[in-house]
């Protein structure tokens, strides 16, 4: 793993943040790197060739893979909380009421959204 991140990292031509290293890491497993085919991760210590992943099998490969394309595209659609196995953060985002509903929930910066679905300038 230590050598993926290394390589995924690394080869950046600026620093990431965090969030840009664990997407580029992501990415490169996605990429299918892992699968038969593939560049494999080559170990540096090592004269000859050789994988450094050579212990896995095509399953474990193809189950890596999955996974991070699944992170990326929870990610991509900002549940990225579920990737991290933790509770989502608060959402700061404005929210609609329906017609059928009968209250009245914030759209924007101190607008309401009236029974006909028209903005009003009421603050919250």
């Amino acid at each position: 793993m230590e050598l993926i991140c290394e390589k995924a990292i690394g080869t950046c031509n600026r620093p990431l943040g965090a969030g840009e290293a664990l997407r580029r890491v992501m990415e490169c497993l996605a990429s299918g790197i892992l699968l038969p085919g593939g560049p494999g991760v080559h170990d540096p210590c090592e004269r000859e060739p050789t994988d450094a992943l050579s212990s896995l099998t095509v399953q474990q490969r193809e189950a890596i893979t999955h996974s991070a394309q699944h992170a990326l595209r929870l990610s991509a659609f900002g549940q990225i909380y579920k990737v991290l196995e933790m509770d989502p953060l608060p959402s700061n985002k404005s929210f609609q009421k329906y017609p059928w509903s009968g209250t009245d929930k914030e759209v924007g910066p101190g607008h309401l959204l009236s029974e006909r679905g028209h903005r009003s300038r009421d603050t919250v």
